[in-house]
């Protein structure tokens, strides 16, 4: 156990320093925790019927798209560095020096030379809703940033100014982070249900859907090509929507609560459900067919990277085969860990928590 148990101390240090001890701390750590739970990693492409190119997390945000490249250029901080800043980026734009993007509690975007600290310029945004976080995406050397306010505008800003290039009213609440699709489309799901897609050019409506449902995931996720964008509605239906027109390519039941956005790992659409003291989580195939269900002891978290999920139940961390739904291993730690991540490292899978990192 100890050898894959390696405590990091400056990683317990970070965490605690998420500890609120104010009313503004308090806001600020749900904010982030919020954020955190719908961050999606980069996983393998789909296969090709799902389409050509791409979006949590963030989504990158936290998808990667494949027409615009956003590794290595756009980089979504692990956590606030104070309590005041809920949200922070990196941006590396070609042939530009480096500046870092944050967001306040008091919805002030500011851009910041990451070599300097001057301040480059600042923007102060519209109400934006605690799950929903800031678009940032390049073109050759530009740098773009949609927001979506609470309350329906949406913008998008030129990044290396500041200047608001465009702002479109979708008059409806706005709960989720905007997800750029391919090299035209910022797509914005509404808590009623509306799902906008908007040109990048002009902020143009291209196509309002209703899908007669209230979207309750955290974000709508989009696959690694950009074709499909895959929501939970009405706390238990999982959609899939064709992103460039809003079409329904297909739609699920599940049973239970959802408590997550949906994760996409080894080629599997996989939706995770609540009931009473378990949880549940739905693999479906590109297509809509239920690939596997199993049933878990209720979980405070999880995180997805690999072809493998990781799910803390309590104090339990447990490893699960995306492929399959089969648990492939365990660790036992001192006490519940407030979240999770996985990364790839020298040929095995990393599971960072705040008591340290399990090794498989």
């Amino acid at each position: 156990m100890e050898s894959e148990l390696n405590i990091l101390a400056k990683a317990a240090e970070a965490r605690l320093s998420l500890v609120p001890h104010t009313a503004a701390e308090a806001i600020a750590a749900r904010v982030y925790v919020t954020r955190a739970k719908s961050l999606v990693p980069a996983v393998s492409v789909l296969p090709a019927i799902l389409g050509c190119i791409f979006l949590s997390g963030g989504m990158g945000l936290f998808v990667n798209s494949g027409a615009i490249q956003q590794t290595g250029t756009a980089v979504e901080s692990i956590s606030p560095d104070s309590a005041e800043t809920i949200w922070e980026k990196e941006v590396r734009p070609q042939g530009r020096p480096s500046f870092h993007l944050t967001l306040d509690l008091k919805n002030i975007l500011k851009a910041s030379d990451a070599r300097t600290g001057r301040v480059l310029w600042t923007e102060r945004m519209p109400r934006i809703a605690t799950s929903s976080a800031p678009l940032v995406f390049t073109e050759r050397e530009k740098v773009f940033i949609s927001i979506a306010g609470a309350e329906g505008a949406v913008y998008l800003i030129d990044g290396l100014m500041g200047q608001v290039l465009w702002m479109q009213n979708v008059s409806d609440r706005v709960d989720v982070s905007p997800l750029q699709i391919k090299n035209s489309v910022i797509a914005v799901a509404c808590a009623g249900g509306k799902i906008y897609g908007l040109s990048v050019a002009d902020g143009h409506i291209d196509y309002m859907i209703q899908t007669d449902s209230q979207i309750t995931a955290l974000e709508p996720v989009a696959d690694g090509r950009g074709e499909h964008i895959y929501a939970i509605a009405d706390k238990k239906r999982i959609m899939a929507l064709n992103a460039m027109t809003g079409d329904l390519h297909w739609r699920q039941e599940t049973a239970g609560i959802a408590t997550d956005s949906p994760i996409l790992s080894a080629n599997k659409i996989i939706a995770p459900t609540a009931d009473g003291n378990s949880s549940k989580l739905w693999a479906f195939d590109d297509k809509g067919n239920l690939s596997w269900m199993n049933t878990f002891d209720k979980y405070s978290s999880l995180a997805s990277a690999g072809g493998y999920i990781a799910m803390a139940q309590g104090s339990l961390v447990t490893l699960i085969k995306a492929e399959t739904g089969e648990p492939v291993h365990y660790w036992q730690l001192g006490h519940t860990p407030s979240e999770l991540a996985i990364t790839q490292k020298n040929g095995s899978l990393v599971v960072t928590t705040d008591q340290g990192n399990l090794i498989f």
